[in-house]
Order: C-alpha cells, then structure tokens, then sequence
C-alpha cells in the first residue's frame, strides 16, 4: 500500500477506501464541440473553470463569447449535466467546478477538462464530496505526481489516473445531511469573513484619514466623525464575534 493511501486510512479510519472510479459513471476528458457539416444547433455556451463562483459552481460570463451553430449529435454528446464536475487536466491547478441548473442555454466545455458523471440518483450529494475532496491540498499534491508530460509544454492529468484516485466511501444515507450542512456552511462563513476583511481594510482607511486631520475635523466634524468612528466599531464588534465563533470550531 503506497504513502497516500496508509495517510488516507489513518485520516478517515472508519471509511472503507475504495478508488474514484467505483462510484462514478464516466470520467473522460471532453473534446471541443465540433462544428461538423451539419450545423443544426446554435443555442449553447461554452464555459471555462475561470468562471466559478464563491461556491465552486460553474457560471456563464455575463457576455458569452459568440460561437457558430454546432452539430447537434457533437452537442448531445458533449453537453455539460447538472451535478457533473469538472477540472482542468493540463498543468497542476487542478481548478474543479460544479454544473449547476441555473443555465439559460445548454453548456459545453473547451477540450482542457476532465469531466466526471455520477450516477443521477448520487449526483446531488456525492458530486459535492468529490469537489470538496479533489480540493484537499494533500490529494492536489498525489494528483500533481500523476501528471504525465509529453513534453515541457504538455503537462496532463489523465483520466484514467484519476479513475484510479483512491478516496474514502461516502455513507450518502447518513451522511448527507449533515455533510451539506457542513459543507454551505463553512463556505458561507467563510464569505463572510471575506466581506469583515474588506470592510477592516475601508476602517484602516478612515482611521489613518482620521488620524492625519484630527484637529481640523475635532472643531469643525465632531459629529460627523463620531458616526463614522460607531459605523466602525460595529464592524469591528462582528469580526470579533466572527473570530470566535471561527476558534471554536477548530
């Protein structure tokens, strides 16, 4: 048994390990669209894993780049389904995105991704788990000394490595719940903390400006200064609430 899987079973002793593979439909490297002869089909888009938004799902830029009518069996083949994953098999970010519902038009993606299916009735719940588990540092790194390199230039995650990937079982029947809530959570405070962050970095902002006309705003603003210096505290006041909350799960 190799390095990663004996760290695997001393992190999740309980679980059966078993390989990616085992609980997926397909996992294979999308080719582009073709347009082909017959251009039948032009109500799509194509989407990148730049386009993620805060919680890992795939969107759609708000200006879609133009792209020709299709051959629709190219795009019937093709075309993304909500609860598939995928993920970048070139180079090592190994960036993961979540098909979502919330499309107006069928999407496709461009030839430098994985994408991987589960079975329908698992894809709500288990696509999660993957995500959040090709995200672990610890497993980038064992994908990472996956990569073959035909050249400099080329450096790919295979599809047939990643089947192999070993990961814990997910017990989706009793576990489901409150890993999603586990999940949102910990995403959502996580956002928020983000948004405490920048509103820390406006209130450095306003002390340093506060602080270098303190005597000219002390005769002529006092009022107007104490109603900044309350906005500020309250924000303050959360970040520490924040802060503890954050300590006491960890």
């Amino acid at each position: 048994m190799n390095k990663f899987e004996n760290r695997l079973k001393e992190l999740f002793a309980n679980a059966k390990i078993i390989k990616l593979g085992d609980i997926t439909t397909k996992i294979a490297t999308i080719s582009k669209v073709r347009v082909g002869q017959t251009r039948t089909f032009s109500e799509y888009d194509e989407i990148s894993l730049n386009d993620l938004d805060e919680y890992g799902v795939i969107t759609v830029p708000e200006i879609p780049k133009y792209l020709g009518p299709a051959n629709a069996s190219s795009i019937s083949s093709q075309r993304l389904r909500e609860g598939d994953l995928v993920l970048t098999h070139r180079g090592s970010v190994f960036k993961v995105g979540l098909v979502g519902s919330e499309y107006k038009k069928v999407i496709v993606g461009n030839n430098s991704m994985i994408r991987i299916q589960f079975p329908h009735a698992r894809c709500k719940y288990t696509s999660r788990y993957v995500q959040a588990y090709l995200q672990l540092p610890f497993v980038k790194e064992y994908l990472n000394n996956q990569i073959t390199c035909g050249s400099k230039e080329r450096k790919i995650l295979s599809s047939a490595n990643l089947s192999e990937l070993p990961i814990p079982e997910f017990d989706e029947k009793n576990q489901t719940f409150d890993f999603l809530d586990l999940y949102y959570g910990r995403i959502s405070m996580t956002i928020e903390a983000q948004k405490l962050l920048d509103e820390a970095a406006r209130i450095v902002e306003n002390m340093e400006a506060l602080k270098e006309s303190v005597v000219s705003d002390a005769l002529n603003r006092s009022h107007e200064v104490e109603m900044i210096l309350q906005s500020d505290e309250r924000v303050l006041v959360a970040m520490k609430k924040l802060r503890m909350e954050m300590e006491a799960l960890v």
